[in-house]
């Protein structure tokens, strides 16, 4: 009889059922076809079962892939978008998630934490970091305790900038 490892070589199609031949009552002892004895009755790989896994260069396997299959980040620069974008004056760290979730909306947010002590904004800038770099984005200080959060491939227009700099929320000279 045979073992119940050896049905279940069979059952996955692994091996042949003629592959597994057990004499002489020892269970893990087979023969192939061609007689040889291997132990548990593994074969080297039987011809033509093995699945080689796509060959991917060291930049395709580093580089996310967006919805569409694209390489995200690839293809044209960042240009600017007609997005208006939100400003969150952050007073706690769980104002964070508020913007992880504007993030992945794809909404450009102003960190607005001019209120705040020293260590939040470490924190929150810490968060930020990871979370752009996770999602593929941009953060980019544009005046003292403000920070602008990008998602992937958006830059702020320049009529954006301006409403920005009109509502206090952005001190950069590049305006125009």
């Amino acid at each position: 009889m045979s073992s119940l490892f050896s049905k279940a070589l069979v059952y996955l199609g692994l091996v042949d059922e003629d592959q597994i031949d057990v004499e002489g009552g020892e269970e893990g002892i087979a023969a192939t076809a061609d007689g040889a004895i291997h132990p548990d009755g593994l074969d080297s790989m039987p011809e033509g079962r093995r699945v080689e896994p796509p060959v991917m260069s060291s930049r395709s396997a580093i580089r996310p892939q967006g919805r569409s299959g694209s390489v995200v980040g690839g293809g044209p620069m960042a240009r600017p978008v007609e997005i208006q974008s939100d400003i969150l004056i952050v007073e706690e760290f769980g104002d964070a998630r508020v913007l992880a979730d504007r993030i992945r909306e794809r909404t450009p947010v102003v960190l607005d934490m001019r209120q705040i002590d020293q260590d939040l904004v470490r924190r929150v800038v810490d968060f930020s970091s990871g979370l752009i770099y996770a999602l593929d984005g941009s953060m980019r200080r544009i005046g003292d305790g403000l920070v602008a959060v990008l998602p992937p491939r958006v830059t702020l227009s320049r009529d954006e900038k301006r409403r920005l700099a009109s509502l206090g929320a952005y001190e950069l000279d590049d305006v125009d």
